[in-house]
Protein backbone atom coordinates (compact mmCIF):
# COMPACT_ATOMS: atom_id res chain seq x y z
CA UNK A 1 0.00 0.00 0.00
CA UNK A 2 1.18 3.61 -0.51
CA UNK A 3 3.42 5.22 2.07
CA UNK A 4 1.90 7.85 4.34
CA UNK A 5 1.49 11.40 3.02
CA UNK A 6 2.77 13.20 6.13
CA UNK A 7 4.83 12.66 9.26
CA UNK A 8 8.01 10.63 9.68
CA UNK A 9 8.99 7.96 7.15
CA UNK A 10 11.69 5.46 8.04
CA UNK A 11 14.13 3.70 5.76
CA UNK A 12 12.61 0.39 6.81
CA UNK A 13 9.15 1.56 5.67
CA UNK A 14 10.61 2.55 2.30
CA UNK A 15 12.24 -0.85 2.09
CA UNK A 16 8.97 -2.60 2.95
CA UNK A 17 7.28 -0.81 0.04
CA UNK A 18 10.02 -0.90 -2.59
CA UNK A 19 12.33 -3.73 -1.52
CA UNK A 20 16.11 -3.45 -1.31
CA UNK A 21 19.14 -4.98 0.35
CA UNK A 22 20.47 -5.00 3.89
CA UNK A 23 22.05 -2.87 5.16
CA UNK A 24 19.74 -0.27 3.63
CA UNK A 25 21.25 2.42 1.40
CA UNK A 26 19.40 5.45 0.01
CA UNK A 27 21.36 4.98 -3.22
CA UNK A 28 19.05 2.02 -3.96
CA UNK A 29 16.02 4.28 -4.19
CA UNK A 30 16.63 6.55 -7.16
CA UNK A 31 13.70 6.68 -9.58
CA UNK A 32 14.19 4.28 -12.46
CA UNK A 33 16.69 2.16 -10.54
CA UNK A 34 16.37 -1.44 -9.45
CA UNK A 35 13.76 -0.74 -6.77
CA UNK A 36 11.79 2.40 -7.60
CA UNK A 37 9.80 2.37 -10.89
CA UNK A 38 10.24 5.24 -13.34
CA UNK A 39 6.54 6.04 -12.84
CA UNK A 40 7.23 7.26 -9.27
CA UNK A 41 7.95 10.79 -10.47
CA UNK A 42 8.14 12.33 -6.97
CA UNK A 43 11.45 10.57 -6.33
CA UNK A 44 14.52 12.03 -8.11
CA UNK A 45 16.49 9.97 -10.62
CA UNK A 46 19.79 11.42 -9.36
CA UNK A 47 21.20 13.85 -6.83
CA UNK A 48 19.87 14.27 -3.31
CA UNK A 49 16.96 12.16 -2.11
CA UNK A 50 14.80 13.54 0.69
CA UNK A 51 12.68 11.24 2.83
CA UNK A 52 9.70 13.50 2.10
CA UNK A 53 10.06 12.59 -1.62
CA UNK A 54 8.43 9.28 -0.72
CA UNK A 55 5.22 10.75 0.69
CA UNK A 56 2.26 8.92 -0.88
CA UNK A 57 4.43 6.82 -3.19
CA UNK A 58 3.80 3.19 -4.00
CA UNK A 59 5.59 0.33 -5.72
CA UNK A 60 2.36 -0.54 -7.55
CA UNK A 61 2.79 0.65 -11.13
CA UNK A 62 0.27 2.14 -13.51
CA UNK A 63 -0.73 0.12 -16.55
CA UNK A 64 1.16 1.34 -19.61
CA UNK A 65 -1.04 3.31 -22.02
CA UNK A 66 -0.90 4.81 -25.52
CA UNK A 67 -3.06 7.76 -26.63
CA UNK A 68 -3.97 8.55 -30.22
CA UNK A 69 -6.47 11.40 -29.70
CA UNK A 70 -6.84 14.67 -27.80
CA UNK A 71 -7.24 13.63 -24.17
CA UNK A 72 -7.08 16.80 -22.07
CA UNK A 73 -10.84 17.13 -21.65
CA UNK A 74 -10.90 20.66 -23.11
CA UNK A 75 -10.18 20.23 -26.84
CA UNK A 76 -12.50 18.05 -28.91
CA UNK A 77 -11.45 14.44 -29.24
CA UNK A 78 -14.55 13.72 -31.35
CA UNK A 79 -17.11 16.02 -33.00
CA UNK A 80 -20.20 15.00 -34.99
CA UNK A 81 -22.47 17.59 -36.66
CA UNK A 82 -25.62 17.28 -38.74
CA UNK A 83 -28.37 19.50 -40.15
CA UNK A 84 -31.75 18.93 -41.75
CA UNK A 85 -34.14 21.21 -43.60
CA UNK A 86 -37.40 19.44 -44.34
CA UNK A 87 -41.13 19.38 -43.79
CA UNK A 88 -43.30 20.72 -41.02
CA UNK A 89 -41.55 19.17 -37.98
CA UNK A 90 -38.10 17.78 -38.82
CA UNK A 91 -36.39 15.74 -36.06
CA UNK A 92 -32.66 15.17 -36.05
CA UNK A 93 -29.83 13.64 -34.04
CA UNK A 94 -26.06 13.30 -34.59
CA UNK A 95 -25.14 10.12 -32.76
CA UNK A 96 -21.82 8.48 -31.90
CA UNK A 97 -21.03 5.16 -30.24
CA UNK A 98 -18.23 4.73 -27.70
CA UNK A 99 -16.88 1.30 -26.79
CA UNK A 100 -14.20 0.06 -24.38
CA UNK A 101 -13.07 -3.37 -25.54
CA UNK A 102 -10.68 -5.96 -24.15
CA UNK A 103 -8.63 -7.49 -26.98
CA UNK A 104 -5.53 -9.03 -25.43
CA UNK A 105 -2.81 -7.83 -25.27
CA UNK A 106 -4.73 -4.51 -25.23
CA UNK A 107 -7.87 -2.76 -24.05
CA UNK A 108 -9.08 -0.27 -26.66
CA UNK A 109 -11.20 2.88 -26.28
CA UNK A 110 -13.03 3.16 -29.60
CA UNK A 111 -15.53 5.53 -31.24
CA UNK A 112 -17.58 5.69 -34.44
CA UNK A 113 -20.53 7.60 -35.86
CA UNK A 114 -23.76 5.64 -36.12
CA UNK A 115 -25.05 7.21 -39.33
CA UNK A 116 -22.87 7.85 -42.37
CA UNK A 117 -25.17 10.67 -43.51
CA UNK A 118 -23.91 13.21 -40.93
CA UNK A 119 -22.69 16.51 -42.39
CA UNK A 120 -19.41 16.37 -40.45
CA UNK A 121 -17.82 13.67 -38.31
CA UNK A 122 -14.21 13.96 -37.13
CA UNK A 123 -11.85 12.77 -34.41
CA UNK A 124 -8.75 14.77 -33.47
CA UNK A 125 -5.32 13.24 -32.96
CA UNK A 126 -2.74 14.34 -30.38
CA UNK A 127 -1.60 17.11 -32.77
CA UNK A 128 -5.21 18.37 -32.92
CA UNK A 129 -5.43 17.41 -36.58
CA UNK A 130 -8.90 16.41 -37.77
CA UNK A 131 -9.29 12.84 -39.00
CA UNK A 132 -12.37 11.45 -40.73
CA UNK A 133 -14.76 9.56 -38.47
CA UNK A 134 -16.95 6.95 -40.11
CA UNK A 135 -19.18 4.03 -39.17
CA UNK A 136 -16.04 1.94 -38.54
CA UNK A 137 -14.44 2.20 -35.10
CA UNK A 138 -11.24 4.19 -34.61
CA UNK A 139 -9.03 3.89 -31.52
CA UNK A 140 -8.74 6.93 -29.24
CA UNK A 141 -6.54 5.27 -26.61
CA UNK A 142 -5.11 1.92 -25.56
CA UNK A 143 -4.07 0.05 -22.42
CA UNK A 144 -0.95 -1.96 -23.28
CA UNK A 145 -1.36 -4.99 -21.04
CA UNK A 146 -2.97 -8.39 -21.53
CA UNK A 147 -5.22 -10.04 -18.97
CA UNK A 148 -6.86 -6.88 -17.62
CA UNK A 149 -9.69 -8.09 -15.38
CA UNK A 150 -12.19 -5.22 -15.39
CA UNK A 151 -12.87 -1.92 -17.15
CA UNK A 152 -15.08 1.14 -16.77
CA UNK A 153 -15.96 4.45 -18.38
CA UNK A 154 -16.61 7.52 -16.26
CA UNK A 155 -18.43 10.39 -17.98
CA UNK A 156 -19.75 13.87 -17.20
CA UNK A 157 -23.22 15.20 -17.97
CA UNK A 158 -23.87 15.35 -20.78
CA UNK A 159 -24.38 19.12 -20.85
CA UNK A 160 -25.92 21.16 -23.64
CA UNK A 161 -27.30 24.44 -24.94
CA UNK A 162 -29.99 25.42 -27.40
CA UNK A 163 -33.36 23.81 -28.18
CA UNK A 164 -33.57 20.05 -27.82
CA UNK A 165 -31.92 17.48 -25.59
CA UNK A 166 -28.76 15.48 -24.98
CA UNK A 167 -28.79 11.69 -24.78
CA UNK A 168 -26.21 9.37 -23.25
CA UNK A 169 -26.93 5.80 -22.18
CA UNK A 170 -25.33 2.40 -22.08
CA UNK A 171 -26.09 0.38 -25.20
CA UNK A 172 -25.05 -2.96 -26.67
CA UNK A 173 -26.93 -3.54 -29.94
CA UNK A 174 -25.92 -0.39 -31.80
CA UNK A 175 -22.29 -0.28 -30.65
CA UNK A 176 -21.84 -4.08 -31.00
CA UNK A 177 -20.82 -4.48 -27.36
CA UNK A 178 -21.18 -7.18 -24.72
CA UNK A 179 -22.49 -5.00 -21.89
CA UNK A 180 -24.11 -1.61 -21.34
CA UNK A 181 -21.60 0.82 -19.86
CA UNK A 182 -22.70 2.13 -16.45
CA UNK A 183 -21.22 5.46 -15.41
CA UNK A 184 -18.13 5.10 -13.20
CA UNK A 185 -18.80 1.39 -12.57
CA UNK A 186 -16.30 -1.39 -13.18
CA UNK A 187 -17.41 -4.38 -15.26
CA UNK A 188 -15.50 -7.66 -15.18
CA UNK A 189 -14.69 -8.71 -18.75
CA UNK A 190 -13.08 -11.65 -20.49
CA UNK A 191 -11.00 -11.38 -23.64
CA UNK A 192 -13.08 -10.09 -26.60
CA UNK A 193 -15.76 -8.59 -24.32
CA UNK A 194 -16.67 -4.89 -24.16
CA UNK A 195 -18.84 -2.15 -22.67
CA UNK A 196 -20.38 0.74 -24.63
CA UNK A 197 -22.66 3.78 -24.64
CA UNK A 198 -24.37 5.97 -27.24
CA UNK A 199 -24.23 9.77 -27.16
CA UNK A 200 -26.07 12.35 -29.25
CA UNK A 201 -27.55 15.82 -29.53
CA UNK A 202 -31.23 15.89 -30.55
CA UNK A 203 -33.40 18.72 -31.86
CA UNK A 204 -36.55 19.48 -33.85
CA UNK A 205 -38.26 22.53 -35.37
CA UNK A 206 -41.81 23.45 -36.39
CA UNK A 207 -43.45 25.82 -38.90
CA UNK A 208 -40.42 27.50 -40.49
CA UNK A 209 -38.43 27.63 -37.24
CA UNK A 210 -34.75 26.70 -37.07
CA UNK A 211 -33.25 25.26 -33.89
CA UNK A 212 -29.72 24.31 -32.84
CA UNK A 213 -28.68 21.95 -30.06
CA UNK A 214 -25.12 21.52 -28.79
CA UNK A 215 -24.14 18.68 -26.42
CA UNK A 216 -20.88 17.56 -24.87
CA UNK A 217 -19.53 15.02 -22.43
CA UNK A 218 -16.08 14.10 -21.12
CA UNK A 219 -15.32 10.39 -20.87
CA UNK A 220 -12.42 8.75 -19.04
CA UNK A 221 -11.60 5.07 -19.55
CA UNK A 222 -10.12 2.98 -16.72
CA UNK A 223 -8.63 -0.50 -16.51
CA UNK A 224 -7.86 -2.73 -13.54
CA UNK A 225 -5.48 -5.65 -13.09
CA UNK A 226 -4.16 -7.33 -9.96
CA UNK A 227 -0.70 -6.06 -9.04
CA UNK A 228 -1.19 -2.72 -10.84
CA UNK A 229 -2.76 0.58 -9.90
CA UNK A 230 -6.16 1.37 -11.40
CA UNK A 231 -5.12 3.39 -14.45
CA UNK A 232 -6.87 5.93 -16.70
CA UNK A 233 -6.19 6.87 -20.31
CA UNK A 234 -7.01 10.54 -19.75
CA UNK A 235 -10.13 12.61 -20.40
CA UNK A 236 -11.69 12.78 -23.88
CA UNK A 237 -14.12 15.54 -24.84
CA UNK A 238 -16.94 14.36 -27.13
CA UNK A 239 -19.23 16.91 -28.80
CA UNK A 240 -22.35 16.71 -30.95
CA UNK A 241 -24.39 19.45 -32.69
CA UNK A 242 -27.60 19.39 -34.72
CA UNK A 243 -29.53 22.07 -36.63
CA UNK A 244 -33.16 21.34 -37.48
CA UNK A 245 -35.00 23.71 -39.89
CA UNK A 246 -38.65 23.52 -40.89
CA UNK A 247 -39.57 24.68 -44.42
CA UNK A 248 -43.32 24.14 -44.16
CA UNK A 249 -46.25 24.61 -41.81
CA UNK A 250 -49.71 23.17 -41.16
Amino acid sequence: MPLQSSGAISLSEIQDEFGGSNPISMNEYYRGGSNVPSTVTAVPASGTIDMADFYGTSNVQNISTTNFAQNNGTNNAVFVRDSLTAGIVPNLQALMEVRLRRADPYVLLEVRERNASNDFARWYNTSNTAQTLSTSYVTLGRFNLSGITSIKMDWTGPTGSGFGSCYLAGETNGPSATYDAVDNTYRTVSNNQSIAFAFTAQSSAECFASNVRNCSTVVTAYARKSGYADTSLGSYLLASRVTATSNNCF
